[in-house]
């Protein structure tokens, strides 16, 4: 009886954590690894890495939750970074002008992707993947496949700045599109909205919901956060750079199936961001190969789904 009990609170533990528990058992193992992990300068490093793949996972979180998927957001960021910085550098517009434009036809790229998908039932995968190499075409055509540079040090200070010579201005970039995301996915009728349409479809439309709509709505907001984890980007790296978000889609993806956002929670989100930046801080850290760590990371991916699979069946059991 003992034992059951104990199982039980092991299982409401691990359910609460989720991904937390990764962060944990990740800090544990690396605090006897490295001596330069725990520390304030290395964990700054750490959260600030991962500010563009977090902001990205946000939006991806709303697509995935509504049951959908897309394949193009690190072409979408890295247009909007390059567009950014072509409207400046280029064209010699005001800073605050060239983002809101370039974040505004990241949000038309995402609407034209929620369009397709909803009224011409194309597949999220291949409409997505198709976009994809759309916008990959438009950044070489741009670009010339050449780093638009020389950009404006206030822009600069966006991906590289600090606030008091100690926190990052991409940490609180981040921490506001977390609370952005967590208060649309809780306390919004879109959000609610959104897991509903994930949830049962057919069930939404019943009950009155303007599921179109909703579906167009979670790719156009989807471009908005990629748009501007593009511009961080951007600004992190000085540059506009063509082959800069290769990643992000997958990276962004990742984060969201590791932090086991599933359970309709954005904070999930930022924990699978975290993983996803602790693990290849410590890869660094412990000097392990840059192929090898490919493969590393590919199997922490598998690891991490795996384990929300086995915490959602222990939570299942305790509730029996």
């Amino acid at each position: 009886m003992k034992t059951k009990k104990a199982s039980n609170i092991a299982a409401k533990v691990a359910d609460k954590l989720g991904a937390w528990m990764l962060i944990i058992l990740i800090s544990v193992v690396m605090l006897f690894a490295s001596d330069k992990f725990l520390t304030l300068d290395n964990l700054l490093n750490v959260v600030r890495q991962i500010a563009v793949v977090c902001i990205g996972a946000i939006g991806v979180s709303f697509v995935i939750l509504g049951g959908g998927f897309d394949l193009s957001t690190g072409m979408i960021a890295t247009f909007a970074g390059c567009n950014a910085a072509i409207f400046m550098k280029n064209l010699g517009w005001n800073m605050v002008i060239a983002i809101v434009v370039a974040v505004l036809i990241g949000v038309v790229i995402g609407t034209v992707n929620g369009t397709l998908i909803t009224f011409l039932r194309i597949p999220p995968f291949i409409c997505t993947l198709g976009m994809q190499y759309i916008v990959q075409g438009l950044i070489f055509v741009i670009t010339k496949s050449v780093p638009i540079t020389g950009l404006p040090d206030s822009f600069l200070v966006i991906g590289r700045g600090y606030i008091g010579d100690l926190i990052p201005v991409p940490m609180i970039i981040m921490l506001a599109f977390v609370i952005l995301g967590h208060v649309l996915l809780k306390y919004t009728v879109f959000g609610r909205s959104v897991i509903a349409v994930g949830e049962n479809e057919t069930a939404a439309k019943l009950s009155g919901l303007n599921v179109n709509l909703i579906k167009v709505a979670m790719y156009s907001f989807c471009g908005f956060c990629v748009s501007c984890a593009g511009i961080v980007l951007a600004s992190r790296l000085s540059s506009g750079q063509p082959a800069s978000g290769a990643d992000l889609s997958l990276q962004a993806i990742a984060a969201v199936y590791i932090g086991g956002t599933f359970k309709g929670s954005i904070i999930n989100t930022l924990a699978g961001a975290l993983v996803w930046g602790l693990m290849n801080n410590a890869l660094n850290l412990m000097n392990v190969n840059a192929y090898w760590q490919k493969v590393a990371l590919g199997i922490i991916i598998i690891v991490a789904v795996l384990f929300d699979t086995f915490r959602a069946k222990l939570a299942t059991k305790s509730s029996d």
